[in-house]
């Protein structure tokens, strides 16, 4: 699982240091605004890739679309590198794009499906690691390769892409299949052995936790079941999947509206174009700020079980918005010593990253071309205008099993907010919240109400 986040976070990085790369910039001549279409496009080409996989990965299941992914991410990556037109390149990353959402969304999936609910938030955690260390890796290619002033210099650093798709692909060969697919598509005793792979502890399995997580499992499945098509996800429906869809597409714009896209993608640039440092000095000082970036994230690995998804999001973007309204105000200053401040900001910016969220891919390089430090000053605005909408919209969902989620959305009279706060109550009670006991719960106290009616 880590090294497919691993390619992932080098996908995500590897185009951020060759954007100022000599040769890179003779061959193609990119403007401002080509540069954000160039990385624009291949985002494009993930959403793509994602949409495919609503209808691909239930059928097939998580690792063959997988599978087909990272060969398609190789094939975009050997367009890439090969590249001598502009509309060339755009195709290469347009394809490495499509096999990259293949890949990811599925993923996502399968980790989700795969851990337990004790240590489901840890795993998110660690998997951010790894697609960090793939960034790191990809900065100092980049790096290493400026040394060059042939066109090797950026050809070898896409063509690296390729070699890591292969090696995803061989890798998938030796992964468990979902749990969860397995059950969906009545292959029990697969899922079941799985399973108990997945939750043996030195040879042993609680066969009891087994037994109830198999229960759990099947009965979310009888709840989706219901659920036959797109226009179901827009439906207020017993288990609220029109607020869901909304919750989950508006946590995701937040991610890009925070300003991690241009921290991701476009460093060197910001380096450069903002902070005002020489191209050699701005590819070292993005590698380091990668190297930051990843020790930040272990930090991670703790707090966001100890803490809660809603706690650690609502400090991140506290963090974050102050960090780029210090920020703002070094660049209008724009004297030696406020770049420095402003550089230290980019670094305390990924500190903050890391806690919450992990994008503004064609806006970017045109806004610190025509609106300079401003540019920052929208994105501290977002993220502070985060915190409220987190307090007021987002359950907690730490120590919850994946099933056991349904239970925030199910009561039509509470607030998802307010119905995690009582199951939380309930675990630090001695209670169990699955979704089998509270489903039983409820149909024990219907037929007690129709008993005492009649």
């Amino acid at each position: 699982m880590g090294f497919i986040i691993f390619v992932t976070g080098y996908d995500d990085g590897v185009i951020g240091g060759l954007l100022t790369a000599t040769a890179f910039k003779e061959t193609f001549n990119l403007s401002s605004s080509m540069e954000g279409t160039v990385t624009a496009l291949f985002v494009i080409g993930c959403l793509v890739g994602c949409l495919c996989t609503s209808f691909s990965g239930g059928r097939w299941g998580r690792l063959k679309i997988a599978q087909v992914g990272s060969v398609i991410l190789s094939i975009g990556a050997i367009i890439q590198a090969s590249s001598y037109t502009v509309a060339q390149l755009i195709v290469g990353r347009i394809v490495a794009g499509l096999g990259l959402g293949l890949i990811t969304s599925n993923i996502a999936v399968w980790q989700s499906e795969t851990s337990s609910r004790e240590i489901r938030g840890t795993l998110v955690a660690i998997s951010l690691s790894f697609l960090i260390l793939g960034q790191v890796l990809a900065y100092w290619i980049d790096y290493a390769m400026s040394q060059y002033i042939t066109t090797v210099s950026w050809r070898f650093p896409m063509a690296f892409q390729a070699f890591l798709g292969i090696m995803l692909n061989f890798m998938l060969f030796f992964m468990p299949e979902s749990p969860r697919w397995l059950f969906q598509h009545d292959r029990y005793q697969e899922g079941i052995e799985v399973l108990r792979r997945l939750r043996s502890s030195n040879g042993q399995v609680d066969e009891v936790a087994l037994a109830t997580t198999v229960a759990e499992i099947q009965d979310a499945l009888a709840l989706e079941s219901e659920q036959k098509g797109w226009m179901d996800l827009l439906r207020d429906d017993h288990i609220r999947s029109r607020r869901r869809v909304a919750l989950a597409c508006l946590l995701n714009a937040c991610q890009a509206w925070s300003g991690s896209t241009p921290i991701s993608y476009y460093t060197t640039v910001i380096f450069e174009d903002s902070v005002g440092f020489g191209q050699h000095f701005a590819l070292l000082m993005s590698g380091f700020l990668q190297i930051w970036f990843l020790i930040a994230s272990f930090g991670t690995w703790y707090s966001i079980e100890k803490f809660g998804r809603r706690r650690s999001f609502i400090i991140s973007a506290i963090g974050m918005a102050t960090v780029m309204a210090i920020m703002a105000a070094m660049l209008a200053i724009d004297t030696k010593v406020s770049g420095v401040v402003a550089a230290v900001m980019l670094f305390a910016y990924q500190a903050f990253f890391t806690w919450g969220f992990y994008g503004w891919h064609l806006v970017v390089p045109v806004a610190i071309d025509n609106i300079g430090w401003r540019t920052y000053i929208i994105f501290a605005s977002f993220n502070l205008a985060f915190v409220p909408m987190i307090y007021f919209l987002y359950p907690e969902t730490a120590g919850f099993s994946l099933e056991a989620v349904d239970l925030t959305f199910m009561d039509p009279n509470t607030s998802p907010v307010k119905k995690a706060d009582e199951l939380w109550k309930l675990i630090r009670q001695g209670h169990d919240v699955t979704l089998t006991n509270q489903v039983n719960q409820k149909n024990d106290d219907n037929r007690v109400d129709h008993v005492e009616t009649a």
